[in-house]
């Protein structure tokens, strides 16, 4: 029901219809129990933006509405400017440069089934013409796949100097195709199906666009709401959902919006029943204004982060998986941040997806009910299963900055994916699963529940499940650096990858479980249990490498290369790059980094992330390189050691990190 509010606005940020969202947030909130709830207001570098009403209309051969807001607020691109204008249509294809230099198109309306900010650019403002209309697919998806979709798209408010603001029209890859063809023709066609046949070859549209745009800077915020501990307030747990997005943004993000509204409700019943007592820990809600929100808060308040213990991240979890074929994705926190929070993640997460899908073995022959064992239903909702999978760290939505280095707070996720709906018109209420929303709302009040109450006497649970989660996560290394060595034709047939992986493995291994201190304050039997697993790691490491050396040795009849380091390798062994000046400096100056390389937008962030004032720029790379090769190239990309000492340098003249 959440969601149905909030999916009447479109609520990209600084719109009114985001504070509308935003004040419904704040009463809802309120209404579930939460305390100290609060609209934080922060300034937005553009001036607010909203459309007030926009339409589209062919008036030529015949008369046809095409684009009306009121109807689907998508229709128009963000930052669209006021318009009153009828003008001929021209078809541009591509909006390259190379294609307008052929075409005429001053004074008239550009159509291209590319990205509408590219035809703006190249034909607006190089060529003069008055406005562009766009049936460019959202999230690059085949126009055949969603013929009647409309992408959410939006161009720069603020033109070159000298220049005129213009508008852009967004239309489904059908309609956009039937203009397309209407101009291919002169023959007598009723392509509109109008009853009415006219001659093509020539189209006429009349364009009226009402906008109000403010001045910069503009404003924007988030809200924020509390469930206050009884004992511990520097260890905060921090659940996260984002408002912004276009209308009607149901799944992305109306449906994290959503369940942590139900999440608080559901504790705070519980409290007032006195099935649950109060959290030990302050548990913090927070609805953003997506990446935004968090950066600059960090930024305002830096001593704030250092009070978070976890970040738990909805977004993207009401999805109705039989439309789409979508897959829950349930994210682990990146290498830079595996800690104790993967391991709880891990195990609710396994609990619901062995409990939520149906096994021969448990239902059939076991005799446990059918067709799941432990089932989770919305009465609403479907009778489907749970089809969800734990994946490697993705970012792209507000987890990523509380794993960013310089914050460093372990955060996880969920996000379906792929998703043929999102920032489209097609995101909408009819596409949610009610079942769906509990099972993923209940994978993130179990975990924020487990944390919330976390003390010395878990520390066993906890490090016993962060060692055994461990396991998984060095076979997977040791079952990669053997792949390495069998089919590597380096030199060294791949023997430094190999060896780094189990090196870096367990030292991922060692931070994760040392991670669950913190739960054991000055418990001395605690924090022995903790150092008794870290070191069954180190005989490990020995053990593994010997396993490797042994493989190696049978395959190619020689020892293994240990310990080699080229060159650059060596040159870079003993710089140590720390982060440099305040929150608000440091994120000033990484913005203004420069540097040509062919890494994987995470890796980037990790090579950040694993910046700590010990590690060199080798250690560094030894990391992410680590990384990249565990989860596979074809999901991380290549990384090299030219490209992070690009990077790190880059990082270093720009002031953002400085050499110890």
């Amino acid at each position: 029901e959440h969601i149905r509010v909030l999916s009447q606005w479109h609520r990209d940020s600084g719109m009114d219809g985001y504070f509308k969202a935003a004040d419904y947030v704040v009463q809802a909130a309120k209404d579930a129990g939460l305390e100290d709830v609060r609209f934080i207001e922060q300034p937005r570098d553009a001036a607010n933006y909203t459309a007030r009403s926009a339409e589209l209309w062919m008036v030529e051969p015949v008369e046809v509405k095409l684009a009306d807001i009121a109807e689907t607020p998508v229709s128009l691109a963000d930052g669209s400017h006021d318009a009153d204008l009828t003008a001929e249509l021209v078809w541009i294809a591509n909006a390259s440069k190379d294609t307008l230099k052929r075409l005429d198109v001053a004074g008239k309306i550009v159509l291209t089934d590319a990205n509408p900010g590219t035809a703006v650019a190249n034909a607006v403002y190089e060529k003069g013409a008055l406005g562009v209309v766009s049936y460019v697919t959202s999230e690059g998806r085949s126009p055949l796949d969603v013929p009647d979709q409309i992408a959410w798209s939006r161009i720069g408010q603020t033109p070159p100097a000298g220049k005129s603001p213009t508008f852009a029209f967004m239309l489904s890859p059908r309609k956009g195709e039937m203009l397309r063809k209407l101009l291919d023709t002169k023959s007598l066609q009723d392509i509109f199906a109008t009853g009415k046949r006219t001659p093509g070859g020539r189209i006429v549209l009349k364009v009226r666009v009402d906008t109000e745009l403010g001045t910069a800077p503009g404003r924007t915020g988030f809200v924020e709401g509390w469930i206050r501990g009884s004992r511990i307030h520097d260890q905060q747990i921090v659940i996260t959902a984002h408002l912004q997005e276009e209308k009607s943004s149901a799944n992305d993000d109306g449906s994290g919006c959503a369940n942590i509204l139900e999440i608080a409700r559901a504790y705070n019943a519980l409290i007032k029943a006195g099935k649950m007592p109060r959290p030990e820990r302050d548990i913090r809600f927070w609805w953003t204004d997506e990446i935004y929100s968090e950066y600059r808060y960090f930024q305002d308040f830096p001593e704030e982060p250092r009070k978070f213990l976890a970040n738990v991240h909805q977004d993207m979890v009401g999805a109705n998986q039989a439309m789409g074929s979508r897959v829950q994705h349930i994210i682990f926190a990146p290498y830079s941040r595996t800690s104790y929070l993967d391991a709880v993640y891990g195990a609710v997460g396994t609990f619901l997806i062995e409990t939520n899908n149906a096994f021969l073995a448990a239902s059939r022959a076991g005799g446990y009910p059918r067709p799941f064992t432990r089932p989770l239903y919305s009465t609403r909702g479907t009778r489907d299963g749970y089809n969800a999978r734990f994946v490697p760290h993705f970012s792209s939505s507000d987890h990523m900055c509380f794993v960013d280095g310089i914050i460093g707070v372990p955060a996880v996720a969920t996000i379906n994916w792929d998703d043929k709906f999102i920032h489209s018109s097609d995101d909408d209420l009819y596409q949610i699963d009610q079942t769906q929303l509990r099972r993923n709302a209940f994978l993130t009040a179990a975990t924020a529940y487990v944390l919330a109450f976390a003390g010395p006497k878990d520390v066993r649970v906890l490090a016993g499940e962060t060692f055994a989660q461990g396991e998984g996560r060095l076979a997977n290394d040791v079952r990669t650096a053997m792949r390495i060595v069998r089919e590597s034709d380096a030199a060294d047939h791949g023997w430094a990858d190999a060896a780094l992986l189990v090196e870096q493995g367990i030292d991922r291994e060692i931070r994760a479980l040392r991670s669950s201190s913190v739960f054991a304050g000055g418990d001395h039997a605690a924090r022995a249990v903790i150092e008794a697993l870290v070191a069954r790691l180190g005989p490990k490491q020995a053990a593994f490498t010997g396993d490797l050396a042994s493989y190696y040795h049978e395959l190619y009849g020689a020892e293994p290369p240990f310990g080699t380091v080229d060159s650059l390798g060596a040159s870079v062994a003993k710089r140590i790059p720390a982060n440099n000046g305040t929150l608000k400096e440091y994120f000033e100056s990484r913005a203004k980094v420069q540097a040509q390389t062919k890494l994987h937008g995470i890796m980037r962030d990790e090579v950040y992330n694993f910046v700590d004032g010990k590690r060199s720029y080798l250690d560094i790379y030894k990391a992410v390189r680590a990384e990249q090769l565990a989860a596979g190239t074809w999901y991380y990309g290549t990384v090299t050691l030219q490209d992070v000492v690009t990077l790190l340098d880059a990082a270093v003249a720009s002031g953002t990190l400085r050499i110890q």
